[in-house]
């Protein structure tokens, strides 16, 4: 069994969802879904699996998360493109740094960006098959106001920002911050 997948096993049991997606070069990416009673996070959680064959190096890769809630099943699309793609170069990316699509990132939202950032307090990292550090990237879906705001002013004074206006970033029916 893969041990990123085995990893998700042991921490939520066996997703509710699951869809896969193959890119035109035949990478395969798949996403998992697992209710909110299933998590110890209070929200519906997403993550990746693929993004480590694509992404990283020989010493190190990652997989993506995210919870919301509600649940926005067609965040898929948005989750598969990342994990193809990371913040658009071939590394590992860091906490702090952004991707944006050309697209909303499930219906019903204007955020069309995601910011990266340390999940391992949520999904511990792991080591795979070849003995290469597994990261789990928490994504933070972001508005183009906040992404400007990051942008400017940095990624802890928009946590800071969040934190002031108890902004509840994990909700998959919130406005932008700055609206």
């Amino acid at each position: 069994m893969n041990s990123i997948f085995k990893n998700y096993l042991e921490l939520y049991g066996e997703p509710t969802r699951k869809a896969k997606y193959k890119s035109p070069d035949g990478k395969v990416i798949q996403i998992f879904k697992w209710d909110e009673d299933q998590t110890d996070e209070g929200v519906v959680m997403y993550a990746t699996m693929g993004a480590s064959i694509t992404l990283g190096d020989k010493e190190e890769s990652c997989e993506f998360f995210i919870g919301l809630t509600p649940d926005a099943d067609d965040i898929a699309d948005a989750l598969a493109e990342v994990a193809l793609y990371g913040n658009g170069t071939t590394h590992v990316p860091n906490s702090g740094d952004t991707v944006t699509l050309s697209y909303d990132l499930w219906h019903g939202t204007k955020a069309r960006s995601f910011m990266f950032t340390d999940g391992d307090e949520i999904v511990p990292s792991t080591k795979d098959e070849h003995g290469r550090q597994i990261w789990f990237i928490q994504l933070v879906p972001l508005f183009e106001e906040e992404l400007s705001y990051k942008k400017e002013y940095g990624e802890d004074a928009l946590w800071g920002a969040f934190e002031n206006a108890e902004v509840p970033y994990w909700s998959s029916s919130r406005s932008s911050l700055f609206e």
